[in-house]
């Protein structure tokens, strides 16, 4: 009984906290897995708290968002949608599309799969021979060798991924979601003000970020 009280207050505390963003902002801008990269002027949002509950409203990516339709200009996602599987994160692409007005964008930053595929060519470049020592040497310590093969494998199955895209699968998972104008964007770069200089993954690293990041935005017709 506790519990299921404590879970409504939840609910009810999150649903004024999003009414009240919608009441104060005119331009609204909808931020799916912020995590620590809390923006302000948008709606941060995460599944978990990081303990900045007051900075961040719950929100399961997985499930229908509890936003009204049409009622958000942008939304941003930065190396989120890879821990949910194809099934789920077409979902959340198509919640989406649903809370954004027409003509809002959206910006998805995820880790490329063409970016990984490329370690094994055989001439590397400095950019991606430092990547590979630094990968291995943060999170495979125990591989031996600086092999792509070991970079490749932990990238794919830890943090939780799901599913790894590369440009022409996450272009067709928003197209099947409803988008149009699909382009592809560099880190941080952007012709639309709103979305410029929002990825914060990797900031002590922002050569390797740049260089594993895959980014797409879209807009709703």
């Amino acid at each position: 009984m506790r519990e299921r009280v404590k879970r409504m207050l939840g609910v009810l505390r999150r649903r004024r906290r999003i009414e009240l963003y919608l009441r104060r902002h005119e331009t609204r801008k909808l931020h799916l897995g912020a995590g620590e990269n809390v923006r302000p002027g948008w709606l941060n949002t995460d599944l978990h708290d990081y303990g900045r509950a007051g900075e961040l409203v719950h929100l399961d990516a997985r499930k229908p968002f509890p936003l009204p339709d049409a009622s958000f200009d942008f939304v941003f996602s930065e190396h989120m949608l890879e821990h949910l599987s194809y099934g789920d994160g077409l979902a959340c692409l198509r919640e989406c599309r649903r809370v954004l007005r027409p003509k809002g964008r959206i910006r998805i930053a995820t880790p490329s799969l063409e970016q990984l595929a490329q370690l094994y060519d055989p001439e590397l470049s400095d950019v991606q021979r430092r990547y590979v020592r630094w990968a291995i040497d943060s999170f495979v310590p125990d591989a031996g060798a600086p092999l792509p093969g070991f970079v490749v494998n932990n990238f794919v199955h830890a943090w939780g991924h799901r599913f790894v895209y590369d440009r022409d699968t996450l272009g067709q998972a928003l197209s099947a979601a409803g988008f149009a104008d699909i382009e592809e964007r560099r880190v941080g770069e952007s012709a639309e003000p709103a979305l410029v200089g929002l990825e914060q993954h990797l900031r002590d690293h922002p050569d390797f970020n740049e260089y594993e990041t895959l980014v797409l935005e879209a807009r709703r017709p």
